[in-house]
């Protein structure tokens, strides 16, 4: 197979849109959402569609599937239908647990006949059989998600008969559980055919496409309704057919060219997302770091001072951390210092010690984020580690203590306010993490707390299933029942200081409404963690910067404490200026330090 593969530099990367919200008044032109292509790899079997999985993309055809490998397109895998073959018309398919199954119909034979076919993704062994009573409506495409499975029969022809498309939600003994029909506005897209491909994006919404145009058209599905909702259409360098969401890697869609024979890799992104950003930042490290490094053995942070997260009571910081100790048990402390004298710091702790045998946070309690929700009452949200279980999957939940001092603590509940999805393709699939609370005010003068966290979506030994991750958003009325409404940033593959992930949010308000945020960052340029920054003018979709390198704030030092990484930044405003407070090596083995901001224009 000739390879046409190439990579296209500048505008790209993630997004969803968080169709639930009414964003803040802003007087600027609100992002529009699109994609960005990434490659391109020839593929005489790009017929009908495509399907993804952690190492390789399909291309479908009728009679003949092949496997390519994703980090180069080259040809590992081809299967051909015997001439005998029952299968006539494979479509568009999706691969479950190492399994690919594939959409398939006799069309255009009759009576029509309706089967999903089912292969072994690796040798693409043909191994089974599904069939359908159907015999109006052909199987185009199948998708799986929540344990359901969700197949479209398509119709063909006039308008008043393609209106008989329709979607189905299967269990997992293929009976029928719910039926949706498209709306006009979409089906009136489909002309002169029908609906080709659909799969579910990363953050609940169905992405369907017809056989021709270059668009795709994202829709919700109603809860009792039965007609699909059209959340509002995309375009995208492709022509219709079968698509497919990379499940290992949030945010990238494959498609096909029909006509040229081409399997597309794409980008989710809007028009904002690599623009200039408002306001340039630089930082002055502190002298003296780190300011609090661990304590000698016996104590709570002998082997580990992380995660800091600084508020202010009167002329005095008090700077919440995680604190390890020799047995690599990690607690919450506090230390307390002098505004003006941020060298000289006293220790208290553990606030907050870790949870029963068999909780959530039974090994860590880690990434505290402190807010104060009322005039007398603190809400301490951690991140729990429950010791079992492989990289980022042994974070099973955000955890809740409340205090009316600060510094006695009692939880909220033994179990976490915010769990993974232990959805396969979901941002936050296999372990979550903590990030910053704020609350902020809608339009409508409604008050919402938001909780920026972080999703850890893939686990494996590759380094960027190891360490990707997502930065997501839940709100809440109360701070305590939260609705998560997905992914607002990912990995940025064409920047290599946050190539492989995003992670540990925090963002501040500005007085006018805008938002900023910080994050770390993990790229293979250092292979360990940098500080990175973005902005927002309604804190969900996100300027990154126009050019390379204009996002990143803090990377790590030539030599010393954070010569590995620098991670977890908290952030304080004094006056025109802002104190940063982060941990260098080994995750805080080195120890906390800070770094204060040049003077900013309040204008910017």
């Amino acid at each position: 197979m000739k390879n046409n593969h190439s990579r296209i530099s500048g505008l790209w990367l993630l997004f969803f849109v968080l169709v639930f919200f009414v964003p803040l008044g802003i007087a600027s032109e609100p992002p529009q959402r699109g994609f960005r292509e990434l490659e391109r790899h020839s593929a005489k079997t790009a017929h009908q569609g495509v399907a993804v999985d952690e190492n390789s993309f399909f291309a479908i055809a009728s009679r003949a599937i092949s496997r390519f490998q994703k980090s180069d397109g080259k040809l590992l895998e081809t299967w051909k239908g015997p001439k005998d073959s029952h299968i006539r018309h494979l479509n568009s398919g999706v691969v479950i647990e190492g399994k690919l199954y594939c959409a398939h119909s006799n069309w255009p034979q009759k009576p029509l006949k309706n089967t999903v076919e089912v292969f072994d993704a690796k040798q693409l062994k043909h191994l089974e059989t599904h069939k359908f009573p159907e015999t109006k409506g052909a199987i185009n495409w199948i998708d799986r998600r929540q344990g359901k499975w969700w197949i479209a029969f398509a119709f063909y022809g006039e308008l008043e008969n393609v209106r008989k498309t329709y979607l189905v939600r299967y269990n997992d003994e293929w009976q029928p559980e719910r039926t949706w029909t498209f709306p006009d506005t979409v089906l009136k897209r489909f002309l002169p055919n029908s609906n080709s491909g659909g799969a579910w994006g990363p953050n609940g919404l169905l992405y369907t496409t017809g056989h021709d145009r270059g668009e795709l058209y994202v829709l919700k599905v109603p809860e009792s309704n039965e007609i699909l909702e059209h959340v509002e259409t995309l375009t995208a360098p492709i022509a219709g057919q079968g698509i497919a969401w990379d499940p290992s890697d949030i945010g990238t869609l494959y498609g096909i060219h029909r006509q040229q024979k081409q399997v597309i890799k794409l980008r989710l992104t809007h028009s904002k997302e690599y623009t200039k950003l408002r306001t340039r930042i630089q930082w002055d490290r502190d002298q003296n770091n780190p300011i609090l490094p661990p304590r000698s053995a016996g104590n709570f942070d002998s082997t580990r001072c992380m995660n800091p997260w600084v508020i202010r009571k009167e002329n005095q910081y008090r700077l919440y951390y995680a604190g390890g100790d020799d047995r690599s048990v990690h607690r919450i402390g506090l230390a307390t210092a002098a505004i003006d004298d941020l060298n000289q710091w006293s220790r208290q702790g553990p606030l907050l010690d870790v949870g029963k045998p068999g909780s959530f946070d039974a090994r860590w309690c880690v990434l505290p984020h402190v807010v104060q929700t009322a005039s007398d009452r603190l809400h301490l949200y951690y991140t729990g580690n429950c010791g079992k279980g492989s990289g980022l999957s042994a974070f099973p939940g955000i955890g809740l203590a409340i205090s009316d001092d600060g510094s006695a603590w009692k939880r909220h509940a033994t179990t976490p306010v915010l769990a993974p999805s232990g959805e396969a393709g979901s941002p936050d699939a296999i372990g979550i993490a903590g990030g910053s609370v704020i609350q902020v005010k809608r339009d409508d003068g409604v008050s919402e707390w938001r909780f920026y966290y972080t999703g850890c979506p893939t686990i494996g030994k590759p380094h960027l299933l190891n360490q990707q991750k997502t930065i997501c958003l839940a709100v809440s009325e109360d701070g305590i029942h939260w609705e998560k409404r997905g992914t607002i940033m990912q990995r940025d593959p064409n920047r290599d200081y946050e190539n492989v992930g995003v992670a540990g949010p925090v963002v501040l308000q500005r007085g006018d409404g805008t938002f900023q945020m910080w994050y770390s960052a993990i790229g293979s340029r250092w292979g360990y963690y940098c500080i990175c920054y973005a902005e927002s003018d309604d804190g969900i979709f996100w300027t990154r910067g126009a050019q390379y390198g204009e996002n990143l704030q803090l990377e790590p030092s030539k030599s010393g404490w954070d010569s590995q990484m620098v991670e977890y930044p908290s952030l304080i405003r004094e006056g025109n200026r802002l104190r940063m407070f982060y941990c260098g090596n080994g995750y805080g083995r080195t120890g906390i330090g800070m770094a204060l901001s040049s003077e900013i224009d309040p204008k910017k």
